[in-house]
């Protein structure tokens, strides 16, 4: 019976053509995420971003954005509508947390779905503008390297990109809206960088025209790499250092004067031979001093 119904659904996509929103590929299956990480209720424009993307990909968004409408039940195309709509609710229930999941789960069609979580969770443009500035200004190197720091930002320009939009305009001044927003990125940039970048920061600033954000980036992992270099070659060198010293302890323990019978010199270098320098410290010094106190009153 199982097989049988297999067979039959393997037909019915046979006779869709691949091109068709309609049509299920072997890898369209419930267990397929469009998105790694389920939508929690925050960052819900990046979350948007991907989903569309993902679908887009499997030429399904029309089930979301509305421009694949459900057809009439006495349609023919009804069942291959109604197999393909339930598995973008799969997919789009895959991609939230539980607790957002159960509250969209009813719904009937992925356009239904997607239409309520974008009435819940978009924000006005004026909002979410003050919120991605204020993120952008918040935003510092701190004790990360460079790359992570420039990945965080880019990410927050990207959202800004999407929301900003500007419209299309053909005059001779839309060539300077680029370089603006350019100028605009590479000034945050480099406001957020560490202090220790501080005479770079001030030559980047210097030159002119001002360089994109792409050449800063590249002068900026360049200074960060030779800093990498510059350090290690400086552990090295101390470790040679301490090594060579350790050495030298530990070959001095070794040597005995043969006069003496004390180690940490020979012979030659004994001072009960050669004599005992002007700033040498004698330890039994302070006990011997009464004795010799008491040999100079017997001596009076």
């Amino acid at each position: 019976m199982a097989g049988s119904q297999s067979n039959s659904s393997s037909s019915s996509n046979l006779s869709i053509d691949h091109s068709s929103p309609y049509f299920i590929g072997s890898s369209d299956n419930p267990n397929f995420l469009l998105v790694t990480t389920p939508f929690d209720g925050n960052g819900f424009n990046s979350w948007k971003r991907s989903i569309i993307i993902s679908l887009s990909a499997k030429n399904k968004l029309g089930f979301v954005d509305g421009t694949i409408s459900k057809p009439l039940t006495s349609s023919p195309n009804y069942p291959n509508w109604y197999r393909a709509n339930s598995m973008v609710i799969i997919w789009l229930l895959n991609s939230l947390s539980k607790n957002i999941a159960e509250s969209v789960l009813f719904l009937q069609t992925a356009y239904e779905i997607w239409n309520e979580l974008n009435q819940r969770y978009e924000q006005s443009n004026g909002a979410l503008l003050y919120q991605i500035q204020q993120q952008i200004f918040s935003l510092s190197q701190g004790s990360e390297n460079f790359s992570s720091y420039f990945t965080k930002l880019t990410k927050v320009w990207d959202e800004l990109r999407i929301v900003q939009k500007f419209p299309p305009c053909s005059c001779e001044s839309a060539a300077a809206i680029p370089k603006f927003l350019e100028e605009q990125r590479l000034i945050q940039l480099l406001m957020g960088l560490n202090d220790s970048y501080k005479i770079l920061r001030g030559q980047i600033l210097m030159m002119k025209p001002l360089p994109s954000v792409s050449t800063a980036y590249s002068l900026i992992i360049q200074e960060e790499q030779q800093r990498g270099i510059t350090n290690n070659s400086q552990i090295n060198l101390d470790s040679i250092a301490m090594h060579a010293l350790s050495d030298v302890q530990i070959n001095k323990k070794q040597l005995i004067c043969n006069h003496c019978k004390k180690s940490g010199h020979t012979k030659s270098q004994c001072y009960r031979i050669i004599g005992f320098p002007s700033n040498f410290k004698f330890t039994k010094g302070k006990k011997e001093e009464p004795k010799s106190m008491a040999q100079n009153v017997a001596t009076k």
